[in-house]
C-alpha cells in the first residue's frame, strides 16, 4: 500500500512538471455555424466548411489564435463553398486564416465585401488565402464599394483571385485612417487581379494604399508577385498615397493605367514587369513626391501618353497642399529597361498650376529601345534638375546627348504566358480573361403584325432579326440584353417602328448584356390617339452594371414633338464601350438627337468611351443635334474619344444660347468635314470647354448663315473654315448630299455619297 502511494506521488510530481497539452479540434460545419464555433475555438483548431451555396450571409468571424497555432477556417473543398446574394464577411482578432471561399453572383448590401475588422475590433496577423471574389456587383454601377478593405497590422492577402468588378470603388484598399493601421506591414502577394474595364470616372483603381490625408504616414505595405490583367478602371491601377511601401515583382499585363506614386515619400518600385502589347493607354510608373527608388523594372510595348506614360515624372504645384501635386525631389531611377514604349516624360502635367519642375532626380543606367523614336524622352518642362548618366539607347537613328549613348543592346526575354500566371490567384480558379463564346447568327424573318418584342425576347444571343417592309407598332420597349442585330430586309424600304403603348417607354432599351446593331429602321414619333408618347428612340435601362456597345446604321428618327424625347440617349450611371452612329437621318425633333450628357456632377464622369458619328443628317431640330458632356477637371481617365465627321446640320437649334454641337470635356475630339447650314444662329455651331492638354481638332468645316464656334483655347480650330452656300442633291427628300462639282463636294465637306 505504501509503495502504491509512493508511485502515485511520483507520477503526480512528474505531471506537475510537464507543460499542459491541448489537442487541436476539428469542426465540420455549415457556413452560418462558423461564428458560433469561433466562440469556443482555441489556437490550432481547424474549422472546415461544408460544400454549399450560401445566400445572404452577414458573416462576422472573431477569434484569437497564436503565431505557432493559428485558427484556420477553410472550405472542405476549396471553391465549393459559394457565398452568394447580399453577403459580406468581417474578420477580426488575432492569427485567423480564412481559405477556399468563393464569393460570386452577389453584392455587398452594406460596406465592402470583406473587411479586416468587425466594428471597432481590428484584425492583426490574419490571412485571407485561396479565395475568389468574382462578379460581386450591385445592380447599378454607381453604387460604390470595394472587394477588400485591409485594416489592422501584419495581415496577408495571398493567392486570391479578385475579378469581374464593374461598379465604382477601389478593388482592394489598405486603410490607414486609424493609428492601429499605421506601419502595418501588410503583405499582398501572389494574387490575380482580373479584368476591370474602363469605368469612365475617378474611383475605379484596382488597389490603393492610404489617402492624401495619410501621405506622410508610413504604411510599410509590401505588394509583390501579383498579376494584374487588363485592370483598366482608371489611370491609377495601383495608387500609392502613403510612405515607405514596396511594390516589387508584379506583372501588369495590358493594363490601361499605371503604378502611381501619387502621394507620400520613400516608396520603392522594383523588378516589376509591364507588358502593354501596344494597347491604348497602357502605362508604367507615374512619379509625384520625394525620396522614391525605381529600379530594375522592365516595361514593354506601352502605348500610353501623358498620365498614362511608361514613365511620367510630374511637375508640381508650388506651395502645394498634400492632396495636389508636391514636388518630385531626391528620386532615383536606375537599371530600368524600356522597349517600344511611346512616352517617357519629364515634367508631365505642366500647366498654369503645375509649374514646379522635378529637382535632384537621377536617371541612370537605364536602357531604352525604340526604333520608332528619334528621342529617348519628352521634356515637357525644364530638365535641369534631372541628372542623366550612363543610359544606353537604340532608337531610329544615332542619338548622343549628355548621359545617353547609342549602343546595340538586346531586348530582355519575356516570360511566356504560363510563367506569368504561375502561382497567381486561387489554385482552383481559372485566372485569365474570359473570352466570350462565339454567337450563332441565327436569322429570324419577321413581318408586320408579329409581336416584335416577343421575337427579340426569344431570340438566341447573336441572332439577326430581319424586318420586312411595313409598320411595326410596339406597346413596350424592345429589350436588348444580349448581342443582337435588327435590320431591314430591304434597305431601300425601311420598316417603320411606332410606339403605341399605354405608358411611356423607350422604343429600344439596352440592358445588361446588350450589344446591339440596328440597321435601316425608321423610328416614328407620331402620337397615336389615346396612347402614350415614347420616352426615347434608343436608350438604356435604369439599372445597369455592364458596359454595352451600340451600332446604328442607316436609320431614321422623325416626328418627335416633345422636348423630353431624345432619339439616342445614354442615361445616368450607364456606360458604353463604344457607340457608332452612321448614315442616319434625324429630322423634325423637339428634343436632342444624340444625347450622352447624363452625368452632370462635374467630377469627370461620362457615358461613353468611344463615339463615332459619321455621315449623318440633322434637319429641323429644336434640341441639340449632338450633346456630349464630361464635366469637371479630373484627370483619372483618358476618354471620351469623340469623332464627328461628314455630317450636315440644316435649320438646327437656332434658339438663344443654343448649340448645334455641345461637346463639353471630351479629352480626344475630332470634328471635321461637317456642314452647318442655317444652324446655331442664336448661340453656337460648336460649343467647347476644352483644357489645353486635351487633343481637340476642328478642321475643314463649312458654316453658312450659322453661329460661331465657341472654344476656350486657341488651338482647337485647325486649318481653314469655309462659308459657302450649300447645294444639295434633293433637300425636299432629305438628301443633303452636296451636288457633284459644288464647292462642298470638292472640299469633301458634308455627306459622302453612299
Amino acid at each position: 500500500m505504501m509503495i502504491r502511494n509512493i508511485h502515485k506521488a511520483i507520477i503526480a510530481l512528474l505531471l506537475i512538471g510537464l507543460p499542459s497539452v491541448s489537442f487541436a479540434k476539428r469542426y465540420d460545419v455549415t457556413l452560418p455555424e462558423v461564428a458560433s464555433c469561433l466562440k469556443t475555438a482555441q489556437p490550432g483548431d481547424r474549422i472546415y466548411i461544408k460544400d454549399g451555396q450560401y445566400k445572404d450571409m452577414q458573416l462576422k468571424w472573431i477569434g484569437k489564435g497564436t503565431e505557432k497555432s493559428p485558427i484556420t477556417i477553410e472550405a472542405l473543398n476549396p471553391g465549393k463553398v459559394k457565398v452568394e446574394g447580399g453577403s459580406t464577411l468581417r474578420i477580426a482578432g488575432e492569427w485567423l486564416s480564412v481559405s477556399g471561399l468563393h464569393f460570386t453572383d452577389g453584392y455587398a448590401p452594406k460596406g465592402s465585401v470583406i473587411e479586416f475588422r468587425n466594428g471597432q475590433e481590428l484584425a492583426n496577423h490574419c490571412r485571407l488565402t485561396n479565395c475568389v471574389i468574382d462578379k460581386f456587383n450591385p445592380s447599378r454601377r454607381d453604387q460604390a464599394y470595394s472587394y477588400i478593405l485591409l485594416y489592422g497590422r501584419h495581415n496577408r492577402v495571398d493567392h486570391c483571385s479578385l475579378t469581374g468588378k464593374l461598379n465604382l470603388g477601389v478593388t482592394l484598399i489598405v486603410i490607414l485612417n486609424d493609428e492601429r493601421c499605421l506601419e502595418n506591414h501588410h503583405r499582398i502577394d501572389h494574387n490575380y487581379f482580373g479584368e476591370r474595364p474602363v469605368y469612365g470616372s475617378n474611383g475605379a483603381e484596382t488597389m490603393r494604399v492610404g489617402t492624401s490625408q495619410q501621405a506622410y504616414s508610413s504604411s510599410n505595405t509590401v505588394i509583390e508577385n501579383n498579376l494584374f490583367e487588363r485592370c483598366s478602371g482608371e489611370v491609377e491601377v495601383i495608387s500609392i498615397k502613403s510612405s515607405d511601401n514596396i511594390i516589387r515583382n508584379n506583372t501588369l499585363l495590358e493594363c490601361e493605367g499605371v503604378v502611381a506614386l501619387r502621394h507620400g515619400d520613400r516608396n520603392t518600385v522594383n523588378d516589376n514587369l509591364f507588358i502593354g502589347n501596344g494597347r491604348r493607354n497602357t502605362g508604367g510608373i507615374r512619379v509625384v513626391n520625394a525620396g522614391h527608388q525605381i529600379y530594375d523594372n522592365v516595361l514593354v510595348g506601352l502605348a500610353g501618353t501623358r498620365f498614362f506614360s511608361a514613365l511620367g515624372v510630374m511637375d508640381a504645384v508650388p506651395n502645394s497642399l498634400p492632396n495636389r501635386y508636391c514636388q518630385v525631389v531626391d528620386v532615383k531611377m536606375y537599371r530600368n529597361t524600356f522597349v517600344d514604349c511611346t512616352n517617357i516624360e519629364f515634367g508631365t502635367g505642366k500647366d498654369m498650376e503645375r509649374t514646379l519642375a522635378p529637382e535632384k532626380v537621377s536617371f541612370t543606367d537605364n536602357i531604352i529601345i525604340n526604333k520608332g523614336l528619334d528621342q529617348p524622352y519628352i521634356a515637357v518642362d525644364d530638365v535641369a534638375g534631372i541628372q542623366f548618366k550612363d543610359n544606353k539607347v537604340q532608337l531610329a537613328k544615332n542619338y548622343s546627348a549628355p548621359g545617353f549613348t547609342t549602343e546595340k543592346v538586346k531586348a530582355p526575354q519575356l516570360p511566356d504566358d504560363a510563367a506569368i500566371r504561375k502561382d497567381k490567384g486561387a489554385s482552383w480558379f481559372k485566372n485569365q480573361v474570359a473570352h466570350p463564346a462565339a454567337n450563332v447568327h441565327k436569322e429570324y424573318n419577321v413581318s408586320p403584325g408579329t409581336n416584335l418584342s416577343e421575337v427579340i425576347h426569344s431570340a438566341e444571343p447573336g441572332g439577326v432579326i430581319i424586318l420586312a417592309k411595313g409598320t411595326y407598332p410596339i406597346q413596350r420597349a424592345m429589350f436588348i440584353d444580349k448581342p443582337l442585330t435588327i435590320r431591314a430586309a430591304d434597305a431601300a424600304n425601311k420598316p417603320l417602328v411606332r410606339f403605341n403603348g399605354d405608358k411611356p417607354d423607350n422604343m429600344v432599351t439596352i440592358a445588361d448584356g446588350g450589344k446591339m446593331v440596328i440597321e435601316n429602321i425608321t423610328f416614328d414619333g407620331v402620337l397615336e390617339p389615346g396612347k402614350a408618347l415614347a420616352k426615347a428612340g434608343i436608350s438604356t435601362a435604369f439599372d445597369m452594371i455592364q458596359p454595352y456597345t451600340l451600332i446604328v446604321d442607316g436609320c431614321e428618327f422623325q416626328n418627335f414633338g416633345e422636348g423630353g424625347f431624345f432619339a439616342i440617349k445614354g442615361t445616368k450611371a450607364t456606360f458604353a464601350e463604344s457607340v457608332t452612329i452612321r448614315n442616319c437621318l434625324f429630322r423634325d425633333l423637339s428634343g436632342d438627337a444624340i444625347n450622352y450628357a447624363a452625368e452632370k456632377d462635374d467630377i469627370g464622369r461620362y457615358n461613353a468611351d468611344d463615339m463615332l458619328i459619321e455621315n449623318c443628317s440633322f434637319y429641323r431640330l429644336l434640341g441639340l443635334p449632338i450633346n456630349i458632356y464630361r464635366g469637371g477637371s479630373d484627370e483619372s481617365t483618358a476618354g471620351p474619344y469623340i469623332t464627328i465627321r461628314h455630317c450636315t446640320f440644316v435649320d438646327c437649334c437656332n434658339k438663344e444660347r443654343g448649340s448645334v454641337m455641345r461637346l463639353i470635356g471630351p479629352q480626344v475630339l475630332t470634328v471635321e468635314n461637317c456642314n452647318f447650314d442655317n444652324s446655331g444662329r442664336g448661340g453656337a455651331t460648336i460649343r467647347l470647354d476644352e483644357a489645353t492638354w486635351e487633343k481637340v481638332r476642328i478642321a475643314n468645316c463649312n458654316l453658312w448663315n450659322s453661329g460661331r464656334m465657341m472654344t476656350t483655347t486657341s488651338q482647337a480650330i485647325q486649318g481653314k473654315m469655309y462659308n459657302f452656300r450649300p447645294a444639295y442633291i434633293n433637300a425636299e427628300a432629305y438628301d443633303y448630299t452636296p451636288v457633284e462639282g459644288s464647292e462642298l463636294e470638292k472640299l469633301s465637306i458634308g455627306l459622302k455619297k453612299k
